[in-house]
């Protein structure tokens, strides 16, 4: 029987996401999925790949977020992309039968797992429970057609996955616990010694203190008896001086300086989703990766059905700090394969949308945009520059098999 494309095995040295190598094959289903180790090129760390099967990629997706937003989940979810219409998701390196009963185990399972864990850490740790607003990865809430590779879509497959028979490598060598050696012995003649040792130096410690004194005590003398000379002196000049004289001495008003603009330069940059503050919290391992000078990492946002984010947020904002508080003329942003959607450019001096200034907008209508800042509104500089993206480009080059979303290699100001 022939296989389709889409059930071919993801092939050793295969680069996933720009970033991450396949170096081993080591577990895979009887139902096709497969469990790979990797190495992050960016970070220079061992990961794992975990590889759905064509029929559970709905399910690979749906768990990841929750596992994504579970607090105390062992394994912590890194990339999710689509090479050769296979579904595959990036994690920290981890036991790969935790992978399969976290990952490729029926959803609703694996979310009432995710919720015992979280209240057994309430519990235990005497977490708050909040209340209001239901958070966007939860389970109990079915989402709609269009949603994001974040929000939980309705596995239509509700078979529970089989044990299955899976082919380990070495694993349980890289998780042997460490025998740790005994502790040293200490008999009372090393504290002795050790007291002993104290004695001195805190004598000779005193010794010192009481030098210190005795020459600050002679150099303060010293200082007093010049002082007394030159105020008798001062006094004298005063009384001989002619009135023209003592008003052209008067010191005069210092006017203040003007502001000098450095060139401005980003340092930092944060993730702001005011109506969703996790929302990507995922992808924040990688967003220094827009200012490393490298065009070739890039930060990727989610990918999305439709342009308003899938009905996931309204918008999203990334805030670049300034290493000092300047006056911006240009922002420019260098994207992979977007074209169209819509951001707006605001400047503040927290990094918060609350109270800051629109000073620009844009669309990708380029692979590098630069935009023109009001510099008038900037005062005597700021220290942050937000970029809120409203409307997501096309992608020419979707995410995980989604058509929208954001790529950004590189971000610079001047």
């Amino acid at each position: 029987m022939s296989h389709s494309h889409s059930s071919r095995p993801i092939a050793i040295n295969t680069v996933l996401g720009e970033r991450y190598r396949v170096t081993a094959a080591i577990a895979q289903t009887e139902h096709g999925d497969a469990v790979l180790e990797g190495k992050d090129q960016v970070l220079n760390r061992r990961v794992s790949i975990v590889v759905a099967s064509p029929a559970h990629n709905d399910r690979l997706i749906a768990n990841a977020r929750l596992v994504a937003t579970t607090s105390r989940s062992p394994i912590q979810v890194l990339d999710l992309g689509n090479s050769e219409g296979r579904t595959y998701l990036v994690t920290s390196f981890s036991r790969p039968e935790a992978l399969l009963e976290n990952l490729l185990a029926d959803s609703s399972a694996v979310a009432a797992s995710s919720e015992t864990q979280e209240a057994l850490g309430q519990e235990i740790f005497g977490d708050e429970v909040t209340t209001g607003k239901t958070p966007y990865a939860e389970a109990s809430k079915p989402a709609p057609e269009d949603t994001s590779i974040s929000a939980t879509r309705a596995v239509d497959d509700q078979e529970t996955l089989a044990p299955d028979t899976v082919e380990e490598s070495s694993y349980e060598e890289e998780y042997d616990e460490y025998d740790y050696p005994d502790e040293p012995e200490f008999d009372d003649e090393d504290d002795q010694r050790s007291g002993g040792v104290w004695i001195v130096a805190i004598a000779a410690i005193i010794l010192l203190v009481l030098g210190v004194a005795i020459v600050f005590s002679s150099i303060n003398g010293m200082v007093s008896k010049k002082s007394e000379n030159e105020n008798v002196t001062a006094v004298s000049a005063s009384a001989t001086a002619t009135p023209s004289q003592k008003k052209s001495s008067e010191p005069s008003e210092t006017p203040s300086p003007s502001v000098s603009h450095v060139p401005p330069k980003i340092t930092n940059v944060t993730r702001l989703v005011p109506s969703s503050p996790d929302f990507m919290a995922d992808q924040d391992a990688t967003l220094p990766q827009m200012l490393d000078g490298n065009p070739a990492s890039t930060w990727i946002s989610y990918g999305f059905a439709t342009p308003n984010f899938g009905g996931a947020t309204d918008s999203f904002a990334l805030a670049f700090q300034l290493q000092e508080r300047t006056v911006v003329s240009e922002l420019t942003i260098e994207q992979i394969n977007g074209s169209g959607g819509a951001f707006t450019v605001y400047t503040n001096n927290t990094p918060s949308l609350d109270g800051a200034t629109e000073v620009g907008s844009g669309s990708f209508n380029a692979p590098k945009v630069n935009v023109k800042l009001d510099q008038k509104k900037q005062g005597e500089g700021i220290q942050y520059v937000l970029v809120k993206f409203t409307e997501a480009p096309l992608l020419g080059q979707p995410i995980a098999g989604y058509n929208y979303g954001v790529r950004i290699a590189e971000v610079t100001a001047r």
